[in-house]
This record gives structure tokens, C-alpha cells and sequence, in this order.
């Protein structure tokens, strides 16, 4: 009977969501000490960070590519056209899909607009060219 008692006012304790050290104070505290508060916010955070770096890089790809396109260095020759992207920025380490043409080449692609390789250089590419019915990448749109 005694030790019902006892339980019954036991205080619980809770535990730091970083170290697992044992909370003193307030019964919503969740750290110990801000050291511990900021380390697991910088871990939590840490993620959404990488999203975000990755999410930039695709969004200026797609921009530039968009803007070759529409430039006058659409005309030039598709070794040309790498080395302006490369000059402005575009990573070609990412990409959102790829997609298979008819004539066995592939179409990477961020997000709805993208590049064919050609030799050394590359084909400007957009999901309006699929959508009016030609799988044939587009030079001049």
C-alpha cells in the first residue's frame, strides 16, 4: 500500500531531447541548457538546408536554361551553348528527371525545361515540345 502511495506522487522526470540528462524546473522544459537547445536545433535544421541548397541550384538551372532558349546564344552551336551555361552558372550535376526520346537520345531535365546532349554540347529541350507532339528537341523555341 505504501509504495502505491509513493508512486502516485512521484515526480516524473524528464529527459533533455539532446543528452538525455535528467530536467530540473518547469514540467514542459525540453533541454538542459541552450548548449544543448541550439545543437539540436543546428541538427534538426540541418536537413531542411540541404533541401533548400538543392532546390536553389535546380531553380537557377532551370532559369538559365530557360533564358538560353530565349537568348540569342539559342542560334549559336550546341558547344557554344554549354560553355555559356557553364559560364553563367548552371550546375550540371543536378537535375529533377530524364526522359527518353524517340530517337534513343535522353532529355535531362529541370523541373519543365532541359537539354539534349549533342556531341560536346547540348540541345535546348522544354515540356511544351512534348506537349504540341513533338518528341524532337527544339532548337529554336
Amino acid at each position: 500500500m505504501w509504495f502505491f502511495i509513493g508512486d502516485m506522487f512521484r515526480i516524473k522526470s524528464h529527459r533533455c531531447k539532446e543528452c538525455g540528462d535528467r530536467l530540473n524546473g518547469r514540467c514542459d522544459k525540453l533541454f538542459c541548457d541552450d548548449v544543448c537547445r541550439v545543437r539540436h536545433h543546428r541538427k534538426s535544421n540541418s536537413l531542411h538546408a540541404l533541401k533548400r541548397g538543392v532546390d536553389r541550384v535546380l531553380q537557377r538551372n532551370r532559369s538559365l536554361l530557360l533564358a538560353l532558349r530565349k537568348s540569342t546564344y539559342a542560334k549559336y552551336n550546341p558547344e557554344d551553348r554549354a560553355f555559356w551555361l557553364r559560364q553563367q552558372g548552371f550546375d550540371f550535376n543536378f537535375h529533377t528527371h530524364v526522359l527518353s526520346l524517340q530517337d534513343g537520345r535522353m532529355a535531362i531535365m529541370c523541373y519543365d525545361e532541359g537539354y539534349v546532349l549533342d556531341g560536346d554540347g547540348i540541345l535546348p529541350w522544354s515540356d511544351s515540345c512534348r506537349l504540341n507532339g513533338s518528341l524532337a528537341p527544339s532548337t529554336l523555341s
